[in-house]
């Protein structure tokens, strides 16, 4: 009798012990998920959250895999991103989907997270292509507004670490915050925008422009990565407004400023540069490559009707001007920048001045101009 109280009370102190070690686990992990959700809700930059997301998260949590899925049609998040200096397609583990029926099709309309056994006929889409799969997964919804918006993966080598109903609380509060900071961060960067964008072409202003020019002679310079600027002006532009009418002018602004947008890639910069001035920062764009780009501008824009009001059209022409900064491996300077953006600014002038509805190269910054510019 003794003996069965004696192993009855071992028993009992072994399952004590082992609820006080879950306690304290959860504890502990509840400490680490507060801390990273205030890292997470103190952010205000769309960059600086996925890092934390994809990164941060993975770390503090002891998660062998993770992922990010963002729902994208109109590539917004790419385009603030990108404008933030992410190479998106250089992150694997963020996974850019332009058609939310394909996320919504592996929830199945139930927007509550999923975890099992990883199957690579449904779930490949959510991990990067060539890396070690996991054994088991626990898929996360991320819902604003009773939309889905993304969704937040994790993976582990352990096939019994995401099992029906592990940790669902902890993960379900994981899901919402991550969604609300991407909500709000996607918000503050839409305000940012405001204030860098030219109000009537929807292209980038002068200001944005400013910002980025130095961003990206330093990125060129450090890299040895070839930039490109090239400077559009629209020929006779004042003929314009003055027999059509500034209205019609505005419409002629707009409808170029799209047609030159088409020509260049995501990471390609276009600004408004002033009046009928825009200017295109090209990176990592060799100046062949940046001529072929502006003459096919060029030539479009002269084949274009451009509509105004009742129907009609109108014509224009543009001048472009083109410079380079090859691979100078100095260090950059605000400088450089503005020696560069002359350079093209004095080629269109050239282009002008030559006949207009034209293209014309500036001479290259080498090294040994670049050097005595600093």
């Amino acid at each position: 009798m003794a003996k069965d109280h004696l192993a009855e009370n071992q028993q009992l102190r072994g399952q004590l012990k082992a609820f006080v070690e879950e306690a304290r686990n959860n504890e502990e992990k509840m400490r680490r998920f507060n801390d990273q959700e205030l890292w997470l809700i103190s952010t205000t930059s769309l960059a600086e959250l996925v890092h934390l997301i994809l990164y941060q998260t993975r770390k503090a949590f002891g998660l062998d895999v993770i992922t990010l899925t963002l729902v994208d049609p109109e590539y917004e998040f790419t385009r603030i991103l990108e404008g933030s200096g992410v190479q998106v397609d250089q992150v694997p583990e963020l996974i850019i989907e332009p058609d939310p029926l394909n996320l919504d099709y592996l929830y199945n309309g139930s927007y509550v997270p999923k975890l099992g056994r990883y199957r690579s006929s449904h779930h490949s889409m959510l991990f990067p292509k060539g890396a070690v799969q996991p054994e088991c997964i626990a898929m996360l919804p991320l819902v604003r507004q009773r939309k889905l918006i993304g969704s937040l993966n994790l993976g582990s080598f352990d096939s019994s670490r995401y099992g029906r109903g592990t940790g669902t609380e902890f993960l379900n509060r994981l899901a919402v915050v991550v969604a609300i900071c991407l909500e709000n961060t996607l918000n503050q960067e839409r305000l940012k925008l405001v204030g860098l964008t030219d109000p009537l072409t929807r292209v980038n202003n002068r200001r944005f422009f400013d910002q980025r020019l130095g961003e990206e002679v330093s990125a060129s310079t450090r890299y040895e990565q070839p930039l490109v600027c090239m400077f559009l002006d629209v020929d006779h532009f004042k003929q314009v407004n003055d027999t059509l009418g500034h209205q019609a002018g505005d419409l002629v602004l707009c409808q170029l400023a799209e047609l030159m947008g088409a020509q260049l890639r995501r990471n390609d910069i276009l600004c408004r540069y002033g009046g009928e001035e825009f200017v295109s920062l090209l990176p990592n764009t060799s100046l062949h490559d940046a001529c072929e780009i502006a003459e096919r501008t060029r030539r479009l824009v002269a084949e274009r009707a451009f509509k105004i009001d009742n129907g009609e059209t109108t014509q224009v022409t543009i001048s472009i001007g083109v410079a380079a900064l090859s691979n100078s491996g100095v260090t950059a300077i605000e400088s450089v920048g503005h020696q560069l953006v002359n350079s093209a600014d004095e080629a269109v002038y050239r282009a002008k001045s030559s006949g207009r509805n034209r293209v014309v190269v500036a001479d290259t910054l080498d090294s040994e101009q670049l050097e005595q510019l600093a």
